[in-house]
């Protein structure tokens, strides 16, 4: 007897199949009344590194695999942040924030429509770009038959308006996005606005924190800038909030001369054509030096023959780019000698009116072809130049600080740009930037945002603390 029973318990596990339905419907976790089912947390933790996989590939392209130990990875994650969700949401509840106004619930729902229909009407010009509506076709038939010596038409549309509009909801369903989905999103983002205001309502940054925050940026960037004066200018360069500035800075401003626009895009090609050149020489040179330093003695006579081949074939290439170079060059040295042939009596002519005293920001907006010598700080300061910079040509910067004294001008100075006449124009005073209303408002802001943001995490940890949570590890395996 005890034999049978075991036999008919092992036959029994034999028979029980996978069923993945009744396996996702298992609970993995409950938080107050909801119910989070494996379904749920696999289907959320697939969208959260699927999610990420997209970021990571479109903002620093990286692709990553998202094979079963990195999805596992999002398994902890997806469940916390699931949790946490039905907290909020139970506390927007309790707290009446989820009850939508009149005027609330209209502005909702003009919302979702009108994102359906132009989603719909993506739809349309995607899926049935050659369908045109019994309507559509009317108006259009009418429109051509006022017109003198058109032709009747016979009508062929096969679908009407209304018709069409129901092939448009079902595929607008297929995708996912539609009214509903829109009206729903629209109201969790309404219920998050009013929780995320409640629990910050209190928070609050007084005027000693902002300078304190001010003196804080300072002394860091003191340090850093101190340390590498050229740092400030990469800060600047990058749209970084700068709060300090270094000693050795001077202000240079400069009138430039340009060379032509074609004649300048043809010498970056033929520029370019140099360097491809170059590339190849080098890289021909390194692989026949490779070649030679083989030992041929004891190649037999097919083996030095495809030797001799290789030889001669690398060869070729490298005579063939030095040629290329050549030509190339001897194009780029002559357009480059005309190029500043054609703007070199303008240049000297502005030259001659500096080195005479006209004033010189009034030669700049007379001669000068540079934007950034027109827009605020430039077009009074000048650029920012101290020694050791990368932001300049090496022309540029080796002028500008070669100036000797305030004041001073430049002879005529040659960049890939054309010919500078540049003026020693100040020297910039270190340290702390002055403490503006503007620079004030934007570091409260921060501030203000920052705090918020803290307040608002560790109101969540308190509600989902607060909440009766159980997990289940086990289902979740």
């Amino acid at each position: 007897m005890a034999l049978l029973l075991a036999l008919v318990t092992l036959s029994g596990c034999n028979l029980i199949g996978y069923d993945a339905e009744l396996d996702g419907a298992q609970v993995v976790a409950k938080v107050n009344d909801h119910e989070i089912t494996k379904a749920q947390w696999l289907a959320y933790r697939d969208y959260m590194a699927a999610y990420e996989q997209q970021y990571m590939q479109q903002y620093y392209g990286f692709t990553m695999t998202l094979d079963d130990e990195m999805l596992a990875s999002y398994n902890e994650p997806a469940l916390e942040q699931m949790i946490q969700s039905y907290a909020v949401e139970d506390k927007i509840a309790a707290l009446g924030l989820d009850q939508m106004t009149e005027e609330e619930t209209a502005e909702i729902e003009e919302y979702a429509t009108s994102m359906a229909d132009f989603y719909k009407m993506l739809l349309r010009y995607q899926n049935y770009p050659e369908i045109e509506t019994v309507e559509e076709e009317a108006e259009r038939l009418a429109a051509a038959a006022t017109e003198e010596g058109a032709e009747a038409a016979e009508p062929v549309a096969t679908v009407t308006d209304a018709q069409l509009d129901e092939m448009l909801n079902a595929d607008l369903e297929a995708t996912g996005y539609t009214y509903e989905y829109f009206k729903q999103n629209q109201i969790s983002t309404k219920k998050q606005e009013r929780i995320r205001a409640h629990a910050v309502a209190d928070i609050a940054v007084a005027d000693e924190d902002v300078k304190a925050e001010f003196d804080a940026q300072v002394e860091s960037q003191k340090t850093t800038f101190d340390a590498s004066p050229s740092l400030y200018m990469t800060y600047k360069d990058y749209g970084y909030d700068v709060y300090y500035i270094p000693a050795g800075y001077r202000g240079v401003k400069h009138i430039l001369v340009k060379i032509d626009d074609a004649k300048q895009t043809e010498m970056q090609t033929l520029s370019s054509a140099v360097t491809t050149a170059d590339s190849a020489i080098a890289s021909a040179t390194e692989q026949l030096e490779e070649l030679k330093a083989e030992d041929t003695s004891k190649l037999d006579e097919e083996a030095k023959k495809l030797y001799d081949e290789q030889a001669a074939a690398l060869e070729a290439q490298l005579a063939q780019a030095q040629s290329d170079k050549a030509e190339a060059q001897e194009k780029l040295d002559a357009l480059t000698e005309e190029a500043f042939a054609e703007i070199l009596p303008t240049a000297e002519e502005a030259l001659a009116k500096a080195q005479a005293g006209e004033d010189f920001d009034a030669l700049v907006e007379t001669y000068g072809e540079d934007p950034g010598m027109t827009t605020e700080p430039y077009k009074t300061e000048g650029y920012y130049v101290c020694e050791g910079l990368a932001s300049y040509e090496q022309a540029f910067q080796d002028a500008a600080m070669a100036l000797a004294n305030v004041g001073d001008y430049s002879e005529l100075v040659k960049s890939s740009y054309g010919y500078h006449i540049m003026q020693y124009t100040s020297d910039i005073a270190a340290g702390a930037v002055e403490y503006t209303d503007e620079i004030k408002t934007k570091l409260h802001d921060q501030l203000l945002e920052t705090a918020q943001d803290a307040a608002y995490e560790a109101a969540v940890t308190q509600w989902v603390s607060e909440a009766k949570v159980e997990t289940f590890p086990k289902i979740m395996k």
